[in-house]
């Protein structure tokens, strides 16, 4: 249980964040504006069994996760390296890279889990959502746990905002429009779709809007754990070789 100290620490500023609730309001800002935009804009123009609003808002909840659990963890990790300095000292500690990584990836999927929640509260009480299904509640922790993971593995090889902005930009800005949360990738051109269906959040989505455990959910919850894993594993070997000092 090494990593509970870690955990606790990152607990604690989510803490102090909610404390101020400035993370709720940055929580639903996002999400909320796509909703109502795509939803008033298009609503009435795609034809989706069950309304596009309502498909929308997996998407947004997916996208939630997503970003929060991938841009809060990068930004601790920038803090602690870049501004508080303490990151080396965590390195110099009793506590094993596993146990930092794994500690700053549930940390990471707690984010992101608080921030699907606020999500999906507010979809279910204003944009009728269906009761989730236990596959997209399977999604959206491994999408939880595969961008935190991820968050950590570029946290520790930035050395700017500038690099930051380059991931920001070039991974997940087309994931999130590409993936499957506004609409269908059945629709984009076909050597787009074999790109993108089995990016992790083309997964994620198609987890949210499946309600038994048929084999294509199964194939996609087992891909989706096999990335998220290599992720991790990724995570841990870049905290391996972290050095403040080099």
């Amino acid at each position: 249980m090494g990593w509970v100290p870690v955990y606790k620490r990152e607990m604690l500023m989510l803490i102090h964040r909610i404390g101020g609730m400035g993370y709720f309001i940055t929580g639903l800002l996002f999400p909320m504006i796509y909703l109502l935009a795509f939803g008033w804009g298009l609503g009435s123009s795609v034809d989706i069994a069950g309304g596009y609003i309502a498909y929308l808002a997996k998407g947004m909840l997916a996208i939630s996760v997503m970003m929060n659990s991938f841009q809060q963890t990068v930004i601790a990790i920038s803090a602690a390296r870049f501004y508080h300095k303490t990151f080396q000292t965590l390195k110099m500690s009793p506590v094993s890279n596993s146990n930092i990584a794994f500690g700053m990836a549930m940390a990471g999927v707690t984010r992101g889990v608080v921030a699907g929640i606020i999500i999906y509260v507010t979809s279910l009480l204003f944009f009728g959502v269906e009761v989730m299904s236990t596959q997209g509640a399977v999604g959206l922790v491994l999408t939880a746990m595969c961008f935190s993971s991820f968050g950590i593995a570029v946290g520790m090889f930035i050395n700017g905002q500038e690099q930051f902005s380059i991931v920001n930009n070039f991974i997940i800005t087309p994931m999130t429009f590409f993936c499957g949360s506004f609409f269908p990738i059945a629709n984009l051109p076909d050597i787009v779709y074999r790109l993108v269906q089995y990016l992790p959040l083309s997964l994620t989505n198609g987890l949210l809007r499946m309600y038994q455990w048929d084999f294509a959910a199964v194939e996609s919850a087992c891909l989706l754990l096999v990335i998220t894993l290599a992720v991790y594993f990724w995570s841990i070997n870049r905290i391996r070789h972290y050095n403040e000092f080099k």
